[in-house]
């Protein structure tokens, strides 16, 4: 006879608490009937929702979410935080890296040719693409900008000394605008602004003394002067001269009778006395500047040309406050680099050493970099490879057809201007790269302003003309020449982005901010797009033609690989 189970054994048996009806059932033992073993089971499972109802298996489901959901948050916290402090020690190696980048991607067909070349040997073909780079990018591009640099600060030595004077000499010989006197048309100038306003009569009356002499020894001199009269109409022109004179002698003296009613006005308690003095003053001081005018058109010609040949004639004092002006705009942005050579040059070592080593380092590991990217990144793998696609795209897009015809302008520019016989070629060739990179200036900028100087300085007119007519036919036309082939069909920004994000990433950036500027916009533009194919997809929206166009994604990046290296 064998030996009958009780409810408890049954319990050892099952040691999960779960009810015997859950397995198959087993025929009664002898001596016990169907009734009693049903009987049994519902004890079990009655005491085993009493096990589960006291709590016994464990902490209860929505503590444990709670607890999870606290870990998640620090967990993001830390990460946050983390992340800023990585961002603020690696900011500084955002440029070198950025070039790092775009070197690698700009130049992976070479890294491809010698990596077939060198199976099965990714490190020796690294090494040897990386020196490519370094020999046909960097080390021409540090020479022409130290060159540039050195020339640069010869032309602002230049303007210190005696070649502004000389040029402006030249320049005032060409056009015909040298004037005699030209200091005492200057100070009669001044005189008669300080004068403007009604004040203290001591002050007042030197003024106006200083004017009337100064008017008199103009006279005088100018009708003296054989450059003024001839000895066939010398009675004339004199005559002529002397009458826009007297009529500004009698405006001064007009004025000096107002400035002595202003100062009996200002003692007296009556303010409307004092309004029309101060009134009738400046109304007097207009008809005496409209006087100048007249008497400076008798004498120079019309009232622009008058003003020209006044600016073309500055005064020593108007020279030194040009010069200086120009030295105080220019040396905050020179003296820093000037002043702190050693330190500008050992960090611009440094971050020649950090963009070689990356170049490297990306050829030879830019696949693991990029898994690991996908696998750390929290957006899908899919918007992650679109990412690396875009960016490969806008690489070659913005920055490559970029780079490509700003050399191209400058470099047939920079021919043109050893044509017509300049000095400082590899600075003009690095201002017409750099403006060749803003879209809607471009080259214009620098062989503009120079083609000026060959015509009023030199007295080069030929020159001038052959010039601009070289850069309008060839410097203009071989930017859209380059951009076709090298883009071969890809979008471009629009005009009015293009030249928004150049300006705001130089603004930003610096001059690192003609590359970054664009790139960001575009990937801007990439992660709207995907996030309306994951809206749309959520609804259920997303056609034909945009799983079409998505379908690069499933693809995988060509970015970072190496050409079978890894």
């Amino acid at each position: 006879m064998s030996e009958e189970k009780g409810p408890e054994d049954r319990d050892d048996a099952n040691p999960s608490g779960e009810s015997d009806q859950t397995s198959p059932e087993k025929p009664a033992s002898k001596g016990q009937t169907p009734t009693t073993g049903r009987a049994s089971s519902k004890r079990n499972a009655g005491k085993s929702r009493s096990s589960r109802q006291s709590g016994k298996r464990g902490p209860d489901l929505g503590d444990l979410s709670m607890a999870r959901l606290i870990s998640i948050a620090a967990l993001l916290l830390a990460t946050l935080v983390i992340g800023v402090l990585f961002f603020r020690v690696m900011a500084s190696f955002f440029v070198p890296l950025f070039l790092a980048a775009l070197l690698v991607v700009i130049f992976r067909p070479l890294h491809q040719a010698i990596s077939n070349r060198y199976v099965g040997r990714p490190r020796v073909s690294s090494i040897l693409t990386t020196i490519s780079i370094l020999l046909l990018v960097l080390l021409p591009a540090g020479t022409i900008g130290f060159v540039a640099i050195a020339q640069g600060i010869d032309f602002y030595r230049g303007i210190q000394g005696d070649a502004l004077h000389q040029t402006l000499d030249r320049l005032r010989d060409r056009l015909s605008l040298d004037l005699p006197k030209a200091d005492q048309f200057h100070q009669l100038d001044l005189a008669l602004d300080a004068i403007a306003e009604p004040g203290a009569m001591e002050p007042f009356l030197e003024r106006m003394a200083e004017a009337e002499q100064l008017i008199t020894q103009l006279t005088e001199s100018l009708g003296s002067s054989d450059q003024i009269t001839t000895a066939e109409n010398g009675g004339a022109e004199i005559d002529q001269q002397l009458t826009p004179a007297a009529a500004l002698l009698d405006e001064l003296t007009g004025l000096k009778q107002l400035a002595e009613s202003w100062g009996r006005a200002r003692e007296s308690s009556d303010s409307l006395a004092r309004q029309d003095a101060r009134s009738a003053y400046k109304d007097q001081h207009w008809r005496v500047r409209n006087a100048h005018q007249e008497w400076l058109r008798s004498l120079l010609g019309n009232s622009i040309w008058s003003r020209l040949t006044l600016l073309a004639n500055p005064s020593e004092s108007d020279l030194r406050s040009l010069i200086t002006g120009a030295q105080e705009y220019i040396q905050p942005r020179v003296l820093p680099f000037t002043q702190l050579a050693g330190k500008v040059m050992l960090q611009t070592i440094i971050d020649l050493g950090i963009l070689v080593i990356a170049v490297y380092f990306f050829f030879a590991d830019g696949p693991s970099m990029i898994s690991s990217l996908m696998r750390l990144s929290p957006l899908d793998e899919s918007s992650v490879r679109r990412l690396l696609i875009q960016f490969d795209h806008t690489s070659r897009a913005v920055v490559l057809a970029t780079v490509l015809s700003a050399l191209a302008q400058a470099a047939l520019a920079t021919l043109g201007f050893w044509a017509c016989g300049l000095d400082s070629l590899v600075m003009l060739f690095l201002a017409t790269a750099f403006m060749s990179l803003i879209p809607f200036l471009g080259p214009t900028v620098v062989w503009g302003p120079v083609a000026i100087y060959l015509a009023s300085v030199e007295g080069r007119w030929l020159a001038a003309l052959l010039l601009v007519v070289y850069c309008l036919t060839v410097v203009s036309t071989i930017d859209n020449l380059v951009r076709v082939y090298v883009l071969q069909g890809n979008s471009q920004l629009h005009p009015l982005l293009a030249l928004l994000s150049v300006l705001g990433g130089l603004q930003v950036f610096g001059p690192i901010g003609i590359l970054v500027g664009p790139m960001v916009v575009v990937f801007l533009q990439t992660l709207l797009e995907i996030l309306h194919h994951e809206r749309r997809g959520l609804r259920g929206e997303t056609s034909e033609g945009e799983s079409a166009e998505l379908a690069p994604l499933h693809s995988g990046p060509s970015i970072g690989h190496s050409g079978g290296d890894s």
